[in-house]
């Protein structure tokens, strides 16, 4: 792989992940606006503490890490940070596929009837979501991973 493909993956890399960044930066914002405002009960009645602002807090500030990473380890070219943003995305996609697997096996989970009904409704949009946002992941790891490589290529093409 030349040098030119290496530095165009790496700020592809970077571009997507620093996009990512940002859209965690919001999440989180909008989960703190409505812990502040509560304008919205609990998900479940079984887990009183799961509001959907404490889901959006967790889930935004996951993102803004993992993308972190993601920017800082492809643009200063570091290994570990590749290598931390590659087994996060790993974790990540891992849970997806088990609560996915689980939304089947369970679909009958403590959700109010009109949840149930806007994802019943929507089922077809959800799936086409989730298949591109696995997408996504597993290029973003190919994508790590390729840059990784390329890295202890380059280091040793040096002699480094």
């Amino acid at each position: 792989m030349g040098m030119s493909t290496l530095k165009l993956l790496k700020y592809v890399l970077f571009f997507f992940n620093l996009l990512f960044w940002i859209c965690g930066c919001c999440i989180l914002g909008f989960g703190i606006y409505l812990l502040i405002h509560n304008t919205f009960g609990v998900l479940f009645h079984n887990l009183p503490f799961l509001t959907l602002g404490n889901v959006l807090v967790i889930v935004g500030s996951i993102i803004m890490v993992v993308a972190f990473l993601g920017c800082m380890g492809s643009i200063k070219e570091n290994k570990c940070l590749l290598m931390s943003f590659f087994v996060l995305l790993l974790i990540i996609l891992l849970a997806e596929v088990t609560l996915a697997i689980l939304l089947f096996v369970y679909e009958q989970k403590g959700c109010y009837m009109k949840t149930q009904q806007w994802f019943h409704s929507n089922f077809l949009y959800i799936g086409i979501i989730t298949i591109c946002v696995c997408v996504i992941q597993v290029l973003g790891m190919s994508f790590a991973l390729t840059l990784n490589c390329q890295i202890d290529k380059t280091s040793q093409a040096l002699g480094l």
